[in-house]
């Protein structure tokens, strides 16, 4: 599938085309399915524990206000450093899942915009 600066635009055209009475797809759903299970650049592989330990790193340091993450910047990234394309769902799946097994356990998730106030109040009151 092309690329195209209007991204939307296929998935739209290519709702038109094969819904019908049995199919009824809108374009997001085409496009979440293109992104995460058709795209021919996406990699199948078992993500390593390398690749974990990356993405973990990568969400503590990166997330924005309120915990926003970057999703598609860490997935270029990870072509950068590991030459695999993995989707944004994958990413999100590796990072949600161990956040969860850090809450259950009682163990303070990291979270780059509270550790950085914090760092900024030490520093202004040493």
């Amino acid at each position: 599938m092309k690329t195209n600066p209007n991204e939307k635009i296929p998935f739209v055209q290519l709702s038109k085309i094969i819904s019908n009475e049995l199919v009824d797809l809108n374009p997001k759903q085409i496009a979440h399915h293109w992104r995460n299970n058709l795209d021919p650049r996406l990699s199948k592989e078992q993500i390593s524990d390398k690749e974990k330990s990356y993405i973990y790193s990568w969400v503590i340091t990166n997330q924005k206000t309120r915990s926003i993450i970057q999703w598609n910047e860490l997935q270029t990234e990870m072509v950068t450093k590991f030459g695999k394309f993995r989707s944004r769902n994958d990413l999100k799946n590796i990072w949600y899942s161990r956040k969860r097994r850090l809450e259950r356990s009682g163990t303070k998730v990291p979270n780059n915009d509270i550790d950085n106030h914090k760092a900024k109040i030490s520093y202004i009151l040493n």
